[in-house]
């Protein structure tokens, strides 16, 4: 087969240095023409057994990020706070929204204002 003796030629000598499939299509091409040439050689190149083995993988090492799984209820929570909305007869405009993490529960308090204060002493109360 004439496309595995070039290739060989243009990408496994020693002068050819093992480029990548851009360089080796570039370097084969300019003397041979086939039909499905440029996937022929990417193919050659993606499964040549020296450049996997020494050629740099440009693929990032694996994050640190770790998922906390919460070991019980009300561990974790999550806290919204909605609003303003049409304020009413009681003079609530407000709603303090808390969810547990680890249920899903989710827990609804009307406010007056909107303050840190209010929402601490709800979230403790």
């Amino acid at each position: 087969m004439k496309e595995k003796k070039i290739l060989k030629l243009h990408h496994d000598a020693p002068t050819a240095s093992h480029y990548g499939a851009d360089g080796t299509f570039s370097r084969i091409s300019s003397r041979y023409y086939w039909t499905g040439m440029r996937k022929y050689i990417a193919d050659y190149v993606k499964n040549c057994a020296e450049c996997i083995r020494y050629k740099a993988t440009n693929q990032k090492p694996a994050g640190l990020l770790q998922t906390h799984v919460p070991a019980q209820r009300f561990e974790s929570i999550a806290i919204v706070l909605f609003g303003p909305l049409p304020e009413t007869s009681e003079g609530m405009k407000w709603i303090f929204i808390v969810e547990d993490c680890t249920t899903k529960w989710v827990e609804l308090f009307p406010l007056k204002q909107a303050t840190a204060k209010e929402c601490a002493l709800t979230l403790l109360n």
